[in-house]
């Protein structure tokens, strides 16, 4: 197991007073087999109301409301992981996870390249869940390019493939949209990884053995240098803060994320890979 610090900071600025602001927050990681989570900080700001609870995916979300007039609001979650990694968790498959969603719509483009990643599993001889799931990664970090700025919050799986770039968000919608139209389950998943930088976003595919993680931004299997942080059918399900609030405020966002290797001798260290 790898031992992990993480910082995980986010703060909008209002440009003009707002009120009666509710929200409802995926900032925290929580427990599984494969991560175990200490918090050291737990700073929402402001905030009037606070209550944890559990979504109906699982995951941890904080829930609250700030009534007065503010022009800031924001959060600092901070603490230590216990990861494994390369390893698949075992949970019940809910049957939501084999079908579309609303960014994984089946489109002709997803159906080309699913028709694509068929013909080469069965070149390879691939059958199993995880082998094809690996095979579609391969052809989209292949195929599919990282450029910033291309896409926003709002694009769908088939609109990112279709312009050929997007982030990683959209590379985990693509490569989920894909699995599912070969029958094969997949979710979206929201966490942090080693670096400095951002959130980052990835796929968990269901096999015989349970949920197994895999990173196609970066061509990757999930190991201990990643941290969970909400999973579902697609972004919408996993999205880290969202409000409402009375006022006609523009707003800034800024989001601070750094995660860094514990060594056993007290040092820090680790990679400076930043996510996607």
């Amino acid at each position: 197991m790898k031992k992990l610090r993480f910082i995980y900071r986010m703060e909008i600025q209002f440009s003009s007073p707002v009120n009666s602001h509710y929200f409802a927050l995926r900032c925290i990681p929580g427990d599984c087999s494969r991560q175990r989570i200490a918090l050291t900080e737990q700073n929402i700001y402001p905030a009037d109301y606070l209550a944890r609870t559990k979504d109906g995916f699982g995951n941890i979300r904080l829930s609250g409301c700030c009534q007065g007039p503010h022009e800031t609001f924001g959060y600092a979650i901070a603490g230590t992981a216990l990861t494994r990694g390369m390893e698949a968790v075992k949970e019940p498959l809910h049957p939501m996870y084999r079908y579309p969603s609303a960014y994984t719509r089946p489109v002709p483009e997803i159906a080309v390249f699913a028709g694509k990643a068929e013909k080469l599993c069965r070149k390879l001889g691939k059958k199993q869940n995880l082998e094809k799931a690996v095979c579609v990664m391969g052809m989209l970090y292949e195929g599919f390019s990282y450029e910033p700025g291309s896409t926003d919050i709002s694009t769908t799986a088939g609109e990112a493939l279709k312009q050929g770039k997007g982030v990683c968000q959209d590379y985990a919608h693509i490569m989920t949209a894909v699995l599912r139209y070969m029958g094969i389950p997949a979710r979206y998943v929201a966490g942090l990884m080693i670096g400095e930088g951002y959130t980052h976003a990835w796929v968990e595919v269901y096999t015989r053995d349970g949920w197994y993680g895999l990173d196609p931004t970066n061509n990757l299997h999930i190991d201990e240098y990643y941290i969970k942080l909400a999973h579902g059918r697609d972004y919408g399900d996993c999205v880290t803060d969202r409000g409402c609030f009375r006022g006609t405020a523009g707003q800034v966002q800024k989001i601070y994320v750094k995660v860094e290797e514990i060594k056993n001798d007290g040092n820090s260290g680790g990679n400076e890979t930043a996510g996607g």
